[in-house]
């Protein structure tokens, strides 16, 4: 029983022996030595019967202890029914083995499976470009020459980031006036009325005051410039043009008309008038002040 079964696996074994005779592979190194992570060539060429097909390992093959590069192939070359094939591997390895091998093989396409035909392993050797190295207890004897100088590096600009914050800054500012924008406007409209206001009151009192002490026609038509100039700014009107016949078209307030006419009178008659005589100015610019603050605050 133990011979029929020995003679039948024979029988199959001999189609692939033969057929492992008809090709011939050959493989070897470019080179006998290589150092760490230098490119080293590998030539396989495979010698075969025209009606087989031959195929060479693709980067997807295991080289170890190599690394796969590149590869170049070498067009087929048949001559009276023998094709001859050859590839050129560029390989590199990070191994630091003394001796490193390697056989590539081929594969022949048979009508079930394929037959793998390796060729003669071939040698090369690592060259170390360290033979001995030092003891380190000898290194911290070697005496080190040390520089505290500054070294001016020249500055570089990150362009592209900051081309990427500043577009990131702009859309934030956009998208804040979008929302914002009125109130933010209206605000600043505020302030500088306040502000304008408040400058107008401490001047114009001590206008006034200074009137009432020395009635001077002097003093009461600079007051009176001041208050026209506020209430031209407030309301957009030509008031320091303005007599007080032509401001009385557009003021329907008879106190302040009246008042207009006295202060008049005081400037260009020289009538001398009591305490009080610019109340109405000063109560009417208050008036005006606090309408164009409402409106821009409901703006």
């Amino acid at each position: 029983m133990f011979s029929r079964i020995l003679i039948l696996s024979f029988c199959l074994l001999v189609p692939f022996l033969t057929s492992a005779q008809d090709v011939k592979v050959r493989g070897h190194f470019s080179a006998d030595s290589l150092q760490i992570g230098k490119p080293i060539s590998y030539y396989l060429s495979a010698r075969y019967p025209e009606k087989k097909t031959v195929l060479f390992p693709d980067s997807s093959f295991s080289f170890a202890p190599f690394e796969f590069q590149k590869k170049k192939y070498v067009p087929t070359v048949t001559k009276d029914g023998i094709s001859y094939d050859s590839v050129i591997y560029t390989l590199t390895t990070f191994e630091i083995d003394s001796l490193q091998t390697l056989s590539l093989p081929v594969f022949v396409v048979e009508e079930q499976d394929c037959t793998r035909i390796a060729p003669i392993t071939d040698t090369v050797i690592f060259d170390k470009t360290v033979e001995n190295l030092p003891d380190s207890t000898q290194l911290a004897k070697i005496p080190l020459k040390t520089n505290t100088n500054y070294w001016n590096v020249s500055w570089l600009l990150n362009y592209p980031l900051l081309s990427i914050i500043g577009g990131v800054i702009i859309v934030v500012l956009v998208i804040i006036w979008l929302t914002f924008g009125r109130q933010i406007l209206n605000h600043f409209k505020r302030k500088r009325l306040e502000k304008n206001h408040q400058a107008f009151i401490e001047n114009f009192n001590q206008w006034i005051e200074r009137t009432e002490t020395d009635g001077s026609s002097k003093s009461a038509e600079t007051a009176l410039f001041i208050w026209k100039k506020y209430i031209e700014e407030l309301l957009g009107r030509p008031y320091t043009k303005f007599t007080t016949k032509e401001i009385s078209q557009y003021e329907s307030d008879p106190r302040l008309i009246e008042s207009l006419w006295t202060i008049d009178r005081m400037i260009y008659a020289q009538q001398s008038q009591g305490k009080g005589l610019f109340a109405n100015l000063k109560r009417y610019s208050e008036d005006q002040y606090f309408k164009k603050l409402e409106e821009i605050k409901n703006g």
